[in-house]
């Protein structure tokens, strides 16, 4: 039985110290794995493919694989872009609509970094890069009320949409979080499909709004990348 397995990604480039930074990936170590879904043959697709897939009318290439990329850290465009473009990947990148900087994460003295601005983002949108939401400021979608989550929801796509021109078609959870009034304030804002934080493959039959992805870290050898990609749920 074939499957899909999204990819998690946050940022590319130098790491900092600290717990979060766990998830940042080094330039190389991305080229390098990029370069090896390229040799390996993997179908590299979009979350457009695995919502027509799910409903039944179209089929999966030979082991497929989607590319995302969470909040839209100011690093992809230095450094994703680029290689994104040289090896001809399709992806997606998430954005947290209203912000421009990591509010959301404590950094200390150090400080927040940058998120892509829409400059960077219409560039990337006008060479294939597509994006989608990762809600309007970053909050756990569960604690807000419906007011607040509308806004979180609804308004990010718009935000999205006029910055980009282009229809934003998939959100992804902020910190995973979502409950079943969460999942239907995405779906009646007209979204295809929502990205969870839950670990797996995706499977023929799942929920569009409850994809579960794999998460690729700063620590993960090509080898064991590999062996992410050969998760069998």
């Amino acid at each position: 039985m074939e499957k899909y397995r999204i990819l998690t990604y946050h940022r590319i480039g130098i790491p900092r110290n600290g717990r979060y930074e766990k998830r940042t990936v080094r330039v190389e170590k991305f080229a390098r794995q990029l370069l090896a879904l390229r040799l390996l043959r993997y179908d590299i697709s979009s979350l457009d493919d695995v919502c027509i897939w799910l409903k039944g009318n179209g089929k999966s290439g030979k082991r497929p694989v989607v590319i995302t990329f969470d909040d839209g850290y100011g690093d992809l465009y230095e450094y994703a872009f680029p290689l994104l473009q040289g090896y001809h990947v399709p992806a997606i990148v998430f954005l947290v609509a209203r912000r421009n900087i990591d509010t959301w994460v404590d950094w200390g003295e150090k400080g927040p970094l940058k998120l892509l601005s829409w400059s960077q983002v219409k560039e990337m949108s006008d060479a294939g890069v597509i994006f989608g939401s990762h809600s309007l400021t970053h909050r756990h979608l569960s604690r807000c009320d419906k007011v607040r989550l509308q806004a979180e929801v609804a308004d990010s796509k718009k935000l999205i949409e006029d910055n980009v021109g282009r229809e934003v078609k998939h959100f992804c959870y902020p910190y995973g979080n979502f409950d079943q009034r969460v999942e239907d304030a995405v779906q009646q804002a007209g979204y295809y499909s929502a990205c969870s934080t839950e670990r797996g493959a995706v499977l023929p039959g799942m929920n569009p709004w409850r994809l579960p992805r794999l998460t690729v870290g700063k620590r993960m050898g090509l080898d064991r990348f590999l062996l992410r990609l050969m998760i069998r749920h």
